[in-house]
């Protein structure tokens, strides 16, 4: 139980990252035993390193770049949706663990 605990309060997490992205590096990206879940995580590190470019352009007066990840962000949204009962729970911690590095690096480009 405290496993799906974790996980939920990850993909709680998560939905509230997609809203806002820095550089993952595939050192950082995790592997898991559900391949929906490996393209998910990879999906969602792509989409960190371009939310951080465009939030990063968006500061210089560029907001096109955000504007134009707005399906992405739905796209994922809905696919994390399905990971919580795809994750066995001894991964979900390191599923929770990703989540929360890449809120970091979300984090720390906003307060740049």
């Amino acid at each position: 139980m405290k496993t799906r605990s974790a996980l939920k309060t990850g993909c709680v997490f998560l939905f509230l990252v997609l809203a806002f992205g820095n550089r993952l590096f595939a050192d950082d990206i995790p592997t898991f035993s559900d391949p929906d879940v490996n393209i998910f995580v990879k999906s969602y590190a792509q989409f960190v390193i371009d939310y951080v470019d465009a939030y990063k352009a968006a500061k210089t007066g560029d907001g096109s770049k955000l504007q134009a990840l707005q399906p992405r962000t739905r796209e994922l949204q809905a696919q994390v949706a399905e990971i919580p009962g795809k994750i066995k729970p001894d991964e979900a911690e390191k599923f929770s663990t990703f989540i929360g590095q890449c809120s970091a690096k979300i984090s720390d480009v906003t307060k740049q």
